[in-house]
């Protein structure tokens, strides 16, 4: 169950919040302003670079995890100290994505949005414990002391 969890289910997931991420900057961007939008000023340059960057370094963690956890090939190559210390960060960010649609849920009233939150809070969780379980197991081993 661990194995399809990490190697099956969890990559697929990491996938579908790339394309989710994707989806609404296609949608954001593309979209006519909002009227509320008009009335603000223009984001500096650097904003828009650091907002880009971001976004681009999310999307580089995500897919790399997804390929950490997916390809044989992918995990074999990485040091075990680089796959652990990147899929930490990845299950921390994964924690904060699930409060964050659990805060979203407990106020929301009662409707799909609920629906969506629950799941999203689920998939969070389930990709968050697959890194875990692999960094576990890929850091490095110390051996046992007596004293």
């Amino acid at each position: 169950m661990t194995s399809v969890l990490n190697r099956r289910v969890a990559p697929v997931l990491l996938l579908l919040q790339v394309a989710y991420i994707g989806l609404f900057t296609v949608l954001i961007t593309t979209l006519p302003p909002d009227t509320a939008e008009l009335d603000h000023t223009d984001t500096s340059a650097l904003g828009t670079a650091l907002y880009a960057a971001t976004l681009l370094g999310i999307v580089v963690a995500l897919v790399g995890a997804a390929a950490l956890l997916g390809l044989e090939k992918a995990r074999s190559r990485t040091p075990r100290v680089v796959r652990a210390g990147w899929l930490g960060v990845v299950a921390l960010g994964q924690v904060a994505i699930a409060a964050r649609a659990l805060i979203n849920v407990f106020g929301q009233d009662p409707g799909p949005d609920i629906v969506f939150g629950v799941a999203m809070t689920v998939a969070a969780l389930g990709v968050a414990a697959a890194c875990v379980i692999e960094a576990r197991g890929s850091a490095p081993i110390r051996p046992h002391v007596q004293a």
